[in-house]
């Protein structure tokens, strides 16, 4: 059974890896068979495995100049094995700054050291506006280097 401590230190970890851009660490503190999903749905993204969540973020990882996140409120359900978390982040990017908010729960494995599904609710007015202006971004700069 996961102790508390064990299922906050794992969501810690998962946040001080994104804080270093580490797709290596990002991809340790998930289980081989962790799912991570992005919502809302109307914001078009696919549920996608690990193989598929390192290739997505390591498309865009270079994209995002002196990321940080922090954690605004935690909630941990020991029976559930789950912790939800209210976060915010900022960042530099050639087109600007980025800023976003999330509320995430963790789905963790029965030892609390791994996570199993990661449901992300991101600020969808926000990714909608700037998200296909980054892409766009990359997309020109993609091209004038190929």
């Amino acid at each position: 059974m996961a102790s508390r401590s064990d299922l906050l230190q794992t969501a810690q970890s998962l946040v001080s890896a994104y804080n270093s851009l580490d797709i290596e660490a990002i991809m340790g503190v998930r289980s081989a068979d962790c799912v991570n999903i992005i919502l809302p749905a109307s914001l078009g993204f696919q549920a996608m495995n690990n193989e598929e969540y390192a290739a997505f973020f390591s498309r865009n990882l270079h994209l995002l100049k002196d990321f940080h996140l922090t954690v605004h409120d935690t909630l941990v359900d020991e029976a559930a094995r789950k912790v939800s978390m209210h976060l915010t982040s900022s960042a530099t990017t050639a087109i600007g700054d980025y800023s976003n908010e999330y509320m995430v729960t963790l789905h963790m494995t029965e030892d609390g050291r791994k996570i199993d599904r990661f449901d992300e609710f991101a600020d969808s007015k926000y990714s909608a506006e700037f998200l296909p202006k980054l892409y766009e971004f990359k997309a020109q700069t993609d091209k004038a280097n190929s």
